[in-house]
């Protein structure tokens, strides 16, 4: 877990995570591999997976098989978690795992960013099972896909009746 409030709390190298979990709210300066070829589960989990938070890598972030993003929203406070990248691969076999630590149903319209991608490029690739256009369902609430959401390269939630 990374939690560090000033630098990078990983160094200024690239981190590999072939196995485990990595979170936290803190920063991370170099490049994030998580999963691998063999696809192994890895997963990241901005927050510590109590609660909610955002975690920022400086540097891009690759989804590789068996990676695993453990997305969590309270729909009682309209809060979610949220990774901010500069650029952003997901590679075939990685998967979105959403819950919600809340119970209300949110306004429609509302918008979620799990993924923040700074990079001026748009997200290369989608999870496995979050298609682009289509729904999840998160509790009580449906949301609509879209990986051109934010300023148009964002992986965005809004919620649809």
């Amino acid at each position: 877990m990374v939690y560090n409030t000033t630098g990078s709390g990983t160094g200024s190298g690239p981190v590999q995570v072939k196995h485990g979990t990595l979170g936290g709210t803190g920063t991370i300066s170099g490049a994030v591999t998580l999963g691998t070829t063999t696809g192994s589960p890895t997963l990241l989990t901005p927050g510590n997976g109590q609660t909610l938070g955002i975690l920022t890598i400086q540097s891009a972030l690759t989804f590789r098989l068996g990676a695993i993003y453990n997305f969590a929203l309270n729909s009682d406070q309209s809060a979610a978690d949220q990774v901010i990248a500069n650029g952003v691969t997901i590679a075939s076999g990685a998967i979105f795992s959403p819950v919600d630590k809340g119970t209300a149903t949110l306004p429609r319209g509302t918008v979620f960013t799990p993924i923040l991608n700074t990079a001026m490029t748009a997200i290369s690739g989608v999870f496995s099972n979050l298609p682009d256009g289509g729904t999840i369902t998160i509790g009580s609430n449906t949301l609509q896909v879209s990986y051109q959401g934010g300023d148009g390269n964002d992986l965005a939630l809004t919620v649809i009746p």
